[in-house]
């Protein structure tokens, strides 16, 4: 079986897989992380990375990838008034 990572993905944990560009699999925890690495690499090795190869974690701050001076009504502008009322099925 193939040896895993478990890395730091921004703020969650990934599971990387050898010769893979992108995370196979990210969790909320460490833990929960290396658990399922763990029956992902078999009698493979699992190798745990602190730190963010990718560089998320510099990157995702509190309204990370929200543009400056979002509106009061949210990230689209639009006003809890302004919403649609109910979904109109058939239209």
């Amino acid at each position: 079986m193939p040896d895993i990572t478990v890395q730091r993905h921004g703020d969650r944990w990934a599971i990387v897989e050898p010769g893979v560009a992108s995370p196979t699999k990210e969790f909320e925890t460490r833990d929960a992380a290396e658990s399922a690495a763990r029956a992902l690499a078999g009698d493979g090795r699992v190798d745990v990375r602190e730190d963010d190869p990718m560089g998320l974690a510099d990157a995702q701050g509190h309204g990370a990838g929200e543009p400056e001076g979002t509106p009061a009504g949210g990230p689209t502008g639009v006003s809890g008034r302004e919403r649609a009322r109910s979904n109109q099925a058939g239209l």
